[in-house]
């Protein structure tokens, strides 16, 4: 993670999150085919600004790379998401890439990609599972971290609360998992009390809104600082410190460095979010797109690869 200052704003208020992306495929590469190579992206939702940025991203470059993009967008529903798989690999893509609502019970998907032999790409968020070609995405534990890290530093005493993501979604334990790597020695030593924990279904704000409602209401507006795990979710929470006259006064993190979440922090609610390279991850993933125009693909490189985030 690299920290960098934007003028006029607060130190850390936006961070870079480190990109990396692994592949299984051996290293050979794969015969150009003479048409036009049809993918097809599973997406969960498009709700979120940074999902549209990425599919906006992603099918720019594969169009200059020759591809047509396929998209099918799941707004939250596993079944559908499965249907909307079969219904791609039936139309013939070449690769698909995949943003599972739920990644345990996404691996049917990678299964029925695997027996048409057609490679699977797992874009953002990982399913656990050896049949996946190939996986793109940010260090969730290293944005975790980054969000405690700078909210700790500003507030080393006081009441917590965690506003987690969707429990269907591995990043999001990830994520809480490397806040409470901060944030538990702080609870161990007594400086910090966690007065609040809790997910928040398909990250949505309405329900991230309510938890800090509740939080607020228990604790009687003693918080010092709201680890927020995506901008969203922070967004719901600061609604519900706006209805008590707390915004601005409580610290709160971030992810995504979504429009709203950057105007927040101009405007003093948010504290900080994290930038990620969307236009990056989108670049990899169509460069990895097998029989694309010139030849390659997954298939040129074998391992994991890193980069740093920059601006796009």
């Amino acid at each position: 993670m690299l920290p960098f200052r934007l003028k006029g704003l607060r130190p850390i208020s936006v961070a870079v999150a480190l990109l990396f992306s692994f592949s299984a495929l051996p290293a050979q590469n794969k015969q150009a085919s003479s048409g036009t190579v049809k993918i097809g992206f599973l997406m969960d939702s498009l709700k979120v600004e940074r999902w549209q940025t990425d599919l906006d991203k992603f099918q720019k470059r594969a169009a200059e790379l020759g591809a047509e993009v396929l998209v099918e967008t799941a707004e939250g529903d596993d079944e559908l998401q499965f249907e909307q798989a079969h219904k791609l690999l039936a139309a013939g893509v070449k690769a698909l890439v995949l943003v599972p609502h739920d990644a345990d019970k996404a691996v049917r998907i990678v299964s029925a990609a695997k027996a048409r032999q057609v490679p699977l790409i797992c874009y953002e968020r990982l399913v656990r599972n050896p049949d996946v070609t190939f996986f793109i995405g940010v260090d969730a534990s290293a944005v975790g971290y980054q969000q405690a890290y700078a909210l700790s530093e500003r507030a080393p005493k006081g009441n917590y609360v965690l506003i987690g993501g969707s429990p269907s979604d591995s990043n999001a334990a990830i994520l809480h998992h490397a806040q409470m790597g901060v944030l538990q020695p702080l609870v161990d030593r007594g400086d910090i009390k966690i007065v609040s924990d809790t997910w928040t279904k398909d990250w949505d704000p309405s329900e991230a809104y309510a938890h800090m409602s509740a939080a607020i209401r228990s604790s009687k507006g003693d918080i010092v600082a709201v680890v927020a795990s995506n901008d969203g979710t922070a967004g719901g929470a600061i609604q519900a410190l706006e209805d008590h006259q707390l915004a601005g006064k409580v610290l709160v993190s971030g992810q995504d460095a979504d429009l709203a979440a950057i105007i927040r922090i101009l405007d003093g609610t948010q504290t900080m979010t994290v930038y990620k390279p969307l236009g990056s991850q989108a670049y990899l993933a169509a460069a990895g797109i097998p029989g694309r125009r010139g030849g390659g693909g997954l298939g040129q490189g074998r391992g994991r690869q890193e980069q740093r985030g920059h601006i796009d």
